[in-house]
């Protein structure tokens, strides 16, 4: 008989960074443990500074072995560890995007500026958006 492999771990974190100004910006991040932490900046940090402190102590909610493996698969099948680990595009406004992945004992990282971000980046982040219920769409 053999034995299920226990599902991969999931660790990921997303940053979205305005140009010009802090207010707006936001955070997300999924814990190993499922446990989700949200981060939203509602007024102006001090230049220089993306956020108004540390992390949330507690998260949002704990995501459930389906929502995670909704993750997963979005990560595994989408090309996602083959894009490149930075596009940007030069100039002074918009905003920048980050995104940190571990899944089992793959890790990637990606940031985008100032460019429209490609299918894999922009799939992961709507779900992180759609599982922190934040009212944001890209």
């Amino acid at each position: 008989m053999t034995v299920p492999a226990a599902p991969a771990i999931l660790r990921i974190e997303f940053r979205h960074m305005q140009a010009l100004s802090s207010r707006g910006n936001h955070r997300i991040r999924l814990d190993a443990d499922g446990s989700l932490f949200v981060d939203v900046v509602t007024g102006d940090c001090p230049r220089g500074t993306h956020w108004s402190g540390p992390w949330p102590g507690t998260p949002v909610r704990r995501l459930q072995a389906a929502e995670i493996g909704e993750l997963a698969r979005a990560i595994s099948h989408s090309g996602f560890f083959g894009l490149p680990a930075e596009t940007v595009r030069q100039g002074r406004d918009g905003y920048r995007e980050e995104l940190d992945v571990v899944l089992g004992e793959r890790a990637h990282s990606v940031a985008i500026e100032r460019v429209e971000p490609p299918p894999a980046f922009a799939r992961l982040r709507s779900l992180l958006w759609r599982q922190a219920g934040l009212p944001l769409s890209g």
